[in-house]
């Protein structure tokens, strides 16, 4: 029996495709930059996350935490079924649900969790802040009481707010890290040292240190500053009120009066290692939070 040339290539071609085909429901690395369980802010405030995980296809869907920086957070699978959406906690996230011992305000839990998810799989978070009440005027009720996930998924023990309500914006997660000397951007920024305070996050995966470059130019186009950090291998670094740091104090003055009229500025970064970084614009007045992702 003859095979002609076209009916050879059938199988090899109907394989490729399979092989192709199948790559499209195959999980994808993205980061969660900011899981907070409970960190105490600027201006008595409180903060938390809630995720959502959403599934609107036919089939289950998988959420699996393979690394965390920052924190050391459980290593889990979150499944969720067919046309489900799951709410879960920063707290449940890092903790895998198990609260263990109270914690106390003065305890920071927060880190960044690293993920493969199902493609198609929806992930949101959104951050939630509450600006507390002092010692004898909070609703706490004491003891080991769990709160519902999207009111901070713990209680902070026996004094002070029991959970965490408040809400912030809403923010969609399908970024992964962005390759040694890649340049990317994050486009908002607030450049004053009043009013609001720029808060900049920086992840560094590797198990190697990294020297990050980040330029920053003003609203019109004028002014740029570009300014090198060392990174620790396998590190996270928040930056709080970055335009007051001394290394962009003549950045600020370059500006001058923009930094009032006109205060807002974009950043390019890119780093030796992998990198990932996000903005956080807060009040000072109510600790309201605008979030800029990487492009």
């Amino acid at each position: 029996m003859s095979t002609t040339p076209t009916s050879r290539l059938l199988p090899i071609l109907l394989n490729a495709v399979l092989l192709v085909g199948g790559h499209s429901s195959f999980a994808e690395t993205i980061v969660l930059p900011n899981v907070t369980g409970f960190a105490l802010g600027q201006e008595n405030a409180l903060w938390s996350t809630e995720f959502r995980f959403t599934n609107t296809s036919n089939e289950a869907k998988t959420v699996r935490v393979v690394d965390w920086l920052g924190v050391s957070g459980a290593l889990q699978e979150i499944i969720v079924p067919p046309g489900e959406t799951k709410i879960v906690s920063g707290w449940e996230l890092i903790y895998g649900g198990h609260r263990g011992a109270p914690v106390r305000p003065e305890e920071d839990v927060f880190g960044a969790a690293i993920c493969e998810v199902d493609s198609g799989l929806l992930v949101q978070s959104s951050i939630q802040t509450y600006t507390y009440t002092p010692p004898g005027g909070g609703n706490g009720t004491g003891g080991d009481i769990s709160c519902w996930s999207w009111m901070g998924g713990y209680e902070i023990d026996d004094v002070f707010s029991s959970c965490n309500p408040g809400t912030g914006p809403v923010s969609v997660h399908d970024q992964g890290f962005f390759p040694p000397g890649r340049e990317f951007s994050i486009p908002w920024l607030f450049a004053s040292p009043g009013f609001r305070r720029q808060n900049l996050v920086i992840l560094n995966p590797d198990d190697r240190p990294s020297t990050v470059r980040i330029s920053i130019t003003s609203a019109d186009g004028r002014v740029t500053q570009t300014n090198a950090m060392s990174l620790a291998a396998r590190s996270f670094v928040q930056i709080n009120d970055l335009f007051r740091q001394p290394e962009w104090a003549a950045f600020m003055a370059a500006i001058g009066d923009q930094q009032f009229k006109r205060p807002a500025a974009r950043a390019k970064l890119s780093a030796d290692t992998r990198v990932y970084a996000v903005g956080y614009v807060i009040s000072w007045e109510n600790n309201t939070v605008s979030v800029s992702l990487p492009r």
